[in-house]
């Protein structure tokens, strides 16, 4: 690769095997084209396609009133902690309100077939409606999704499940963009110009959905991922990094 200066990380031109095969930007050849095993395109193991009652949280003490739970708070775009919090109760189960407080996360076993999944709460995600969901979770062979409507929650695991892998966001009952990531449910086959244009269109509508990240994808895989301080999620429950034990919802589990 060649770069204008050394503080200046910019390729102007890259070369393969005494070829130039990218100048400012634009390729001057055409990319190769590889086969993937029948295997590494079927990685999205999911028993029934999800309903909204799957992302109901139940609170097993009472019908109606508040329950103490433990939330993942976003710190920054990366980083998150453990905070305690009243959540309201109504015939049974966890309701998050609609004045930007906080949403629902759920990670989902996606390669065994075992149909458990995790469901808590997040507080600072941004997303003030629909859901954005992943199957290329960090650490973990994990759908990961977060959303601020069940319904749209279900609407956008269950389009990965088709896709068999990606990134997709849903609003109001419908798919607004989506990448796939057929291979192995972590990879694209698309050329990078598409891939790029594909992500910048999910930023763009998930930052109009409230999410003000850089990159909202990559904040959402993230919080699988056990490389970052200090609240994640796993199909398992909420993952304490500093001690490394798995907690519940709920403030006594």
């Amino acid at each position: 690769m060649i770069i204008p200066a050394p503080d200046t990380i910019r390729a102007e031109y890259v070369i393969s095997n005494g070829r130039v095969i990218s100048q400012d930007g634009q390729l001057q050849v055409s990319a190769r084209r590889h086969r993937y095993s029948p295997q590494s395109l079927d990685t999205i193991r999911l028993p029934k396609k999800l309903t909204a009652d799957d992302f109901k949280i139940r609170a097993d003490h009472g019908t109606d009133g508040v329950a103490r739970v433990r939330v993942m708070d976003m710190v920054t775009d990366l980083v998150t902690r453990e905070i305690m919090e009243d959540a309201p109760v109504l015939n049974g189960e966890i309701l998050c309100p609609k004045d930007g407080g906080p949403v629902k996360i759920s990670a989902i076993d996606r390669t065994r077939g075992s149909g458990k999944m995790f469901t808590g709460l997040i507080r600072n995600f941004g997303l003030n409606s629909g859901a954005l969901a992943c199957s290329a979770a960090w650490d973990t062979s994990c759908i990961v999704v977060v959303g601020a409507n069940d319904a749209d929650m279900a609407l956008a695991v269950n389009r990965i499940q088709d896709l068999k892998g990606g990134v997709v966001l849903c609003n109001q009952g419908a798919i607004v963009c989506e990448l796939a990531l057929p291979v192995f449910g972590i990879i694209s086959d698309l050329p990078v110009d598409q891939i790029a244009r594909r992500l910048k269109d999910i930023k763009t509508a998930a930052q109009a959905l409230g999410v003000d990240f850089p990159d909202p994808v990559l904040t959402l895989i993230t919080l699988t991922g056990a490389a970052i301080p200090y609240l994640r999620i796993c199909e398992e429950g909420l993952v304490n990094l500093k001690d490394g034990k798995t907690r519940g919802l709920f403030a006594e589990s």
